[in-house]
């Protein structure tokens, strides 16, 4: 054994660097490969496991007990021990019991003892040529003591639970467990609001602490995720709110909104980011590289870089970050980085938005914020503002941060033009009301609107062209007025998932369908525009003496029912519209849940596997109810992909994805649906109730209609998984 590790050594030492880096990812990948199929399996021999042991404490005789399925007698390996046959079979598809006398269908026992005792007397028998057992052999499995069939209704029902209370026990343990080890989650502190969102409505901001959700205490920002969900009466939150040096406690009902194109219901909030940068060696997003220099925080192991101080303003959160900087937007600033040791002084570059010279029709307006001043001015939803102090240019994109710079240059007031939807005109003096809200945050998802919380509105941006930089595009000014119908992002790297409708992309670059329906400008501009990469070379292509190509837009338009198309749109940065987060790739505010003392362990990890139950359930009534989509599932792949995800995250986090897996295992056992563990229950329960097995024939209806709905799911969730469905 030393002789081996010794040898080991000297080779790991005479490696060389990229031999060591490639031997590390494999081993990585090994290792949580090894931690996938151990921890699925186990689900899978836990829930079997209850079945077995309860099984033989009724005295049940179980003849085989195998993990994955042994079909056509394929195995691994097989053995016995007593009575029992255990063994591993090749097809892994789950496990089973066999018990002596346990049918799907109990009564094709009764029957085919019938049949073989017709035969036996010479009786002509219906289907005489059908197989049938010996008579034997089905007298043992309908009368023999340790046979299924002969025990009684009560504990043929405590055999048929124990899977499912064996993977609520599995779902405690591996919860107890993690929190045993301390779960490092992020935390229920607010980051933003979503213009136009609930959330948004109810005057969240930035900062804002979610203490509890409904009463029960907010430990982690997914408890708000999680809460939403099969919410439909409204979700009660409890905040801290910091104002200045003391903290106002606020409580507020809010009613999640789940639009027509949306997977699941949500309220619009982000998680906080916290000081802390992500990593060294990538501190900054890829599209804001250009504007650092190379290695600016120094590279080196182990350092953890935090912001402490930006414009010589000493800060201790993000909510205070932000608010300094956003008081020099467009604008460098001076931040400093400390590691608990060491502090660098670095300037933080102003990142111009890239624009394409286009400007976007305003539509109407989505939402008037509650109290603010453009409520009592009486603009409404459906309003369109035409005019922004004297302007009729003004750009709908670009109007949260125009708001932000009269804020910054100590204005309190902005004149507006609205048009009403009668289609009068009156114009307004909004007064401004600045709050902890980042100005333009309009790409939560493909559909939300542009807005500004010191404003107090949220507005559409129409996919209709209004203007056009003819400095830039001179031969595009015949599409003003058009209708954009696709947006293509020309020597582009793919953008988003390629399981959407709308999307697509070849050899030119990515393409944007049903602009207007499925996915909005202001997600396309202010947020997608911003991330795109422009393509890389092949290596064929290098070969040949290709070059790079420079990120352009097109459009496809509709005007006057002909189509037309905004050619070649050069991408450029924008000299009047910036970055808010300067590029920065922070850590999110994290919370750190954890305990010692195994009984409290025990305690939490029962309330998490409750808690997940619970949300499996509401997450189901909410598929019936249409306020989840089907398109939010995941089948195999996608819980395989999760798992490995999470996996990265750490031992913890692992386990907390293991409970809420055992507690999807076993609510969905719990259905009442023939072939699964509830639909056997169910028929037991008849027959306790009325003394006698439900009728042959409507059981084997029934039967086959669970197994249709059981195999549909399963088809659906894996078409999901390989994007042969799309999810948006």
């Amino acid at each position: 054994m030393d002789l081996s590790l010794t040898l080991f050594a000297i080779l790991w030492a005479a490696a060389d660097a990229e031999t060591v880096s490639i031997l590390s990812i494999v081993a990585k990948v090994t290792y949580n490969i090894i931690l996938i199929i151990l921890g699925l399996n186990a689900l899978i021999i836990v829930h079997e496991f209850g079945h077995f042991a309860v099984a033989r404490l009724c005295g049940v005789r179980c003849d085989k007990f195998y993990i994955w399925f042994d079909f056509f007698g394929l195995r691994f390996f097989k053995f016995k021990w007593g009575d029992t046959e255990y063994g591993l079979g090749m097809f892994p598809l789950g496990g089973y019991v066999k018990m002596l006398g346990q049918e799907d269908n109990p009564n094709e026992i009764r029957d085919e003892f019938e049949k073989a005792k017709q035969k036996k007397e010479g009786e002509p028998a219906e289907n005489s040529d059908a197989p049938v057992r010996s008579e034997e052999e089905l007298k043992e499995a309908l009368f023999a003591p340790d046979s299924y069939l002969s025990k009684s209704v009560p504990q043929r029902m405590a055999i048929i639970s124990a899977g499912v209370v064996m993977n609520f026990l599995f779902a405690i343990v591996c919860a107890a467990a993690a929190y045993h080890i301390g779960v490092v989650e992020t935390a229920p502190i607010v980051g933003n609001t979503i213009p136009g969102s609930p959330a948004w409505a109810a005057g969240l901001q930035t900062g804002d602490r979610i203490t509890a959700i409904n009463g029960s205490p907010a430990r982690v920002f997914s408890d708000i995720i999680y809460a939403m969900v099969g919410s439909e009466d409204g979700v009660k939150l409890s905040i801290d709110r910091p104002v200045n040096d003391e903290t106002k406690q606020i409580e507020t009902v809010l009613i999640p909104r789940k639009r027509k194109k949306d997977l699941a219901p949500s309220i619009g909030v982000t998680a906080m980011p916290s000081l802390e940068i992500a990593s060294a060696e990538e501190p900054v997003y890829p599209w804001a590289e250009n504007y650092y220099l190379p290695n600016f925080l120094q590279k080196k192991d182990g350092k953890k870089w935090n912001v402490t101080e930006i414009n010589e303003v000493p800060v201790n959160n993000y909510v205070q970050f932000s608010d300094e900087s956003l008081k020099k937007i467009g604008e460098k600033v001076q931040c400093k980085f400390s590691d608990g040791t060491e502090t660098i002084e670095i300037t933080l570059p102003a990142i111009p938005m890239r624009e394409i010279g286009v400007r976007f029709q305003t539509g109407p307006i989505t939402m008037v914020l509650p109290n603010s001043d453009a409520a009592k001015k009486g603009i409404e939803a459906g309003d369109t503002i035409l005019q922004v102090d004297g302007n009729a240019d003004f750009d709908p994109l670009k109007l949260p941060q125009y708001i932000l710079g009269k804020i910054n240059e100590g204005k309190t007031t902005v004149a507006l033009l609205i048009k009403k939807k009668d289609g009068s005109e009156k114009a307004v003096d909004v007064e401004l009301s600045p709050v902890r809200v980042i100005p333009n945050f309009a790409s939560f998802s493909m559909k939300d609107p542009m807005g500004s919380t010191a404003l107090g509105l949220s507005w559409e941006v129409l996919p209709v062209i209004a203007g056009i930089d003819e400095v830039f595009n001179p031969e595009n000014l015949s599409v003003i007025g058009g209708t954009v119908t696709d947006v293509s992002f020309l020597n582009c790297e793919p953008l988003l998932s390629w399981s959407t409708t709308f999307t697509s992309k070849d050899a030119n670059g990515y393409h944007f369908h049903e602009v207007g329906d499925k996915i909005d400008i202001p997600y396309i501009f202010d947020m997608l525009l911003q991330y795109a990469k422009t393509r890389e070379l092949t290596e064929k292509e290098k070969a040949e003496g290709k070059i790079r190509q420079p990120l352009k837009v097109e459009m496809k338009i509709v005007k006057d029912g002909k189509p037309l198309l905004f050619k070649s749109g050069i991408v450029k940065e924008s000299k009047d519209w910036f970055n808010t987060d300067r590029g920065l790739m922070l850590k999110p505010e994290t919370a750190v849940v954890k305990c010692s003392d195994l009984t409290t362990a025990l305690s939490m990890g029962a309330a998490k596997m409750v808690h997940d139950s619970l949300y499996i359930f509401r997450t189901l009534r909410a598929l019936f109810s249409g306020n989840v989509s089907p398109r939010a599932l995941s089948g195999p792949v996608g819980i395989v992909n999760i798992t490995y995800a999470v996996i990265d995250r750490g031992m913890a986090h692992y386990l907390l994805f293991l409970c809420l897996i055992g507690a999807n295992l076993a609510v969905i056992n719990l259905l009442p649906i023939p072939v699964l563990d509830g639909g056997h229950l169910m028929f037991l329960l008849y027959e306790g109730i009325f003394r006698r097995p439900p009728n042959t024939t409507l059981l084997i209806i029934l039967s086959y209609i669970g197994l249709f709905l059981i195999l549909a799911l399963m088809v659906w969730a894996l078409s999901l998984d390989v994007s042969c469905v799309k999810r948006l």
